[in-house]
């Protein structure tokens, strides 16, 4: 391919993607749609509904959005994206998916022969998953580090004489998101007349985190057989306080560790783009010769199984 057409396919694509987010809502307009489907949202998921029933958009092409409707991957998805509320639809993800694969496909062109050109592609359009993932994780963070706060405001709630329903609106309305939100959502469902049970359950299936559970399951507990439920709250929260301070000690003692293993993996990768901006064809003969590709291929074998062994190493199980 020729550069002056290769650049442009890279300007055409980045110029796409950008239109693409300016053209986004604003913040004030989502905050309102998120309002608006908040009164009637409904957790997608195989099997039986017991949520409130909302059209959940998957894509706005009608044929793309019956198809996806029907693909059990695109309904894990749509939960992986509202877990990490990113806003988008699994049709718009798949596109900002090609888009990067597109690039990068192109990109690879200038630099490797036409056998790695895919690969250079897929490798770069998993990146609007990976960063889908990334929002999630750190949604999931910020959720666990809240919780022993809303359990402690629950139980002061319960105190003061609330209902349970009664707290988790309390909560919702004190605390930020993403903790907040959730429990107005879990509220909601109670008022709207699904029952104590599903809608615990439904929170925690939004937030499967271990913290949650502990959570959730001495609520319903509770709940069946009696007893004091702001005490029980206490010490649970005084049980989600002792992990996440061990957590956060497990993670002071394998910074370096983590760390290590984050520039180990990078270097070749960094390395290699200098050596190609730098020099360009300077990398070559590892594409081009059975000798160079064997050592590309057994190079990241080793890379994936070392980064395997340091996240062993660094991932203590309490």
């Amino acid at each position: 391919m020729p550069p002056m057409i290769t650049v442009f396919l890279i300007l055409l694509g980045v110029v796409f993607v950008l239109l693409l987010f300016l053209l986004e809502p604003s913040e004030s307009d989502k905050r309102i749609q998120e309002r608006l489907g908040n009164l009637d949202h409904r957790f997608i998921e195989e099997g039986e509904q017991t949520e409130i029933v909302r059209r959940v958009t998957f894509s706005r092409i009608a044929w793309i959005d019956r198809i996806l409707r029907e693909t059990n991957s695109a309904l894990h998805l749509q939960l992986l994206l509202e877990q990490a509320k990113m806003g988008w639809t699994v049709g718009r993800f798949f596109f900002y998916s090609a888009c990067f694969m597109l690039v990068g496909a192109i990109i690879g062109n200038i630099w490797m022969p036409v056998g790695f050109v895919g690969w250079f592609g897929i490798v770069l359009g998993v990146a609007p998953l990976l960063f889908v993932l990334y929002r999630r994780s750190a949604r999931f963070r910020r959720f666990n580090l809240q919780l022993p706060d809303a359990v402690d405001l629950i139980a002061r709630s319960l105190r003061a004489g609330h209902s349970l329903p009664s707290a988790l609106v309390t909560v919702a309305e004190e605390i930020v998101d993403p903790l907040g939100p959730e429990f107005r959502q879990c509220a909601d469902e109670m008022t709207f007349g699904l029952p104590f049970r599903e809608a615990m359950l439904n929170l925690f299936r939004r937030f499967p985190l271990p913290d949650l559970q502990f959570l959730v399951a001495a609520i319903l507990v509770q709940k069946e057989t009696g007893g004091n439920l702001a005490e029980l709250l206490d010490k649970t929260a005084a049980v989600l306080r002792s992990r996440i301070q061990l957590q956060q000690k497990v993670k002071v003692y394998t910074a370096q560790g983590r760390m290590t293993g984050v520039i180990l993996i990078a270097l070749p990768f960094v390395c290699f783009i200098l050596l190609n901006v730098i020099r360009p064809g300077y990398t070559s003969p590892l594409f081009e010769t059975e000798t160079g590709r064997k050592m590309v291929y057994l190079t990241l074998a080793s890379m994936f199984v070392g980064a395997m062994v340091i996240r062993r190493i660094i991932q203590i199980k309490y």
